[in-house]
């Protein structure tokens, strides 16, 4: 889905964006240049996020020998972003139950009835996990023990030398040579 949407942003970039001119040609390219941008990102983070657990990313980086105070909070936020977007999902059905939608009389209710409630809840919920990581050892001076299998494989390498030769390529064309 996410190479879809960047296809189609990607191509109305290319095509319409020049013919277009005024206040709509400018939407059209902030639009489609703020997704081309940021798209491959939130792709890549919802893959991370979606396909490593949190004991995974801990023990691949205690193997890089990366300090606690990157591991921790990044330990959080894998637990975090996941228990955030239920917690969304759980007030937008209290308030499409009690008929607050964005084209309902209530309209001007939703800052009042979704907003500050997913804030208190990020908050509680960022505390929680904090506090769940500490009790589960992640802070401690004793090496954690795990059974995780991390390691590099053949698409590693693969990737590795991919991204080797695209920035071989772009110090070349910096250079002029290509």
């Amino acid at each position: 889905m996410y190479s879809a949407v960047y296809l189609i942003c990607y191509i109305i970039r290319l095509l319409w964006s020049p013919e277009m001119s005024g206040l709509s040609g400018f939407l059209v390219l902030f639009i489609t240049d703020l997704f081309c941008r940021f798209l491959p990102s939130f792709a890549m983070g919802y893959y991370v996020i979606s396909s490593t657990t949190v004991s995974e990313f801990t023990a691949a980086m205690k193997r890089m020998h990366v300090t606690d105070k990157i591991i921790i909070p990044f330990s959080v936020m894998f637990r975090f972003f996941p228990t955030v977007a239920e917690e969304a999902k759980a007030i937008n059905n209290a308030m499409r139950m009690r008929g607050i939608r964005f084209g309902g009389k209530k309209a001007s209710k939703i800052l009042e009835y979704r907003l500050v409630p997913m804030l208190v809840c990020s908050v509680k919920i960022g505390e929680e996990l904090s506090a769940a990581a500490l009790v589960r050892g992640l802070g401690a001076p004793v090496e954690r023990t795990n059974i995780c299998k991390i390691g590099f494989h053949a698409q590693d390498v693969l990737i590795w030398v991919m991204c080797g030769g695209a920035i071989f390529a772009y110090a070349l064309n910096l250079l002029g040579i290509a």
